[in-house]
């Protein structure tokens, strides 16, 4: 019989050696500079004294655009596998840990919002990821995903450590079975070679997902359990026409 702990230990060593940084961009730093402040006026966006965290923080830019908009640098927290990126994190303030996106050591239900920019389609197991994303978010805690869609000139689905760069059919079906509501819509971008001059379409992905059921015990989101949630999601969507 396969030692499965073993195939999988032997899997995520060889994907750690796949992982590389990724400096702060212009690209990137413009985008966030727009999105924080869609974000804090978005009535599912973050409220000041939630718990937050930013899965694949980086260098901690985008946390810093929250402290700025008034948000408590005690309620934040960063994750990143990037050495010099968590001691930068750590040097700023704020809380700073370098998990593993799908095997974190957080306590269940610790946060309230959730931040996942580009970090998604480096997960080679996505479902399992969202499956973790539920655990450790509260019930009716909301999620910013952020990723590239399929279908760009640069052809992001084969560049290194990109395991999940899928549509939005896709994508949603998962974050259903892992317990969430989710919605989504699509930046459409050209982006320009700083090096070369060269312009490419990039089309990426934004996800704004909400846990309403947890997932920990693992249910399987059998033909039953997706009627159930499919239930659940429209009772929750009329609620939330409500408010």
């Amino acid at each position: 019989m396969a030692d499965v702990h073993k195939i999988i230990d032997k899997f995520r060593e060889m994907m750690s050696n796949e992982v590389y940084s990724e400096p702060d961009t212009p690209l990137h730093q413009n985008l966030i500079n727009q999105i924080v402040p869609s974000l804090v006026k978005n009535p599912d966006g973050p409220k000041v004294g939630e718990k937050m965290v930013d899965i694949g923080c980086g260098s901690g830019y985008m946390l810093d655009k929250f402290v700025e908009a008034g948000y408590n640098k005690s309620d934040m927290t960063g994750v990143t596998m990037g050495e010099v990126d968590l001691a930068t994190v750590k040097e700023k303030g704020y809380e700073g840990y370098p998990y593993d996106m799908t095997f974190t050591d957080f306590a269940n239900e610790s946060f309230d919002f959730g931040i996942v920019r580009h970090c998604l389609e480096h997960s080679a197991w996505p479902y399992l990821t969202l499956m973790e994303f539920n655990r450790i978010m509260k019930t009716g805690g909301r999620m910013y995903i952020e990723m590239p869609a399929p279908g760009g000139d640069r052809k992001l689905e084969h560049w290194q450590n990109h395991y999940s760069v899928m549509g939005q059919n896709m994508w949603g079906s998962l974050m259903v079975r892992a317990g969430f509501h989710w919605k989504s819509s699509l930046l459409d971008l050209t982006i320009t070679d700083e090096k070369t001059g060269d312009k490419y379409k990039e089309p990426y992905h934004w996800y704004m997902i909400t846990k309403i059921k947890d997932r920990q015990d693992y249910e399987p989101a059998d033909a039953k359990f997706l009627t159930w949630m499919a239930n659940e999601l429209e009772v929750w969507t009329r609620n939330q026409s409500k408010k």
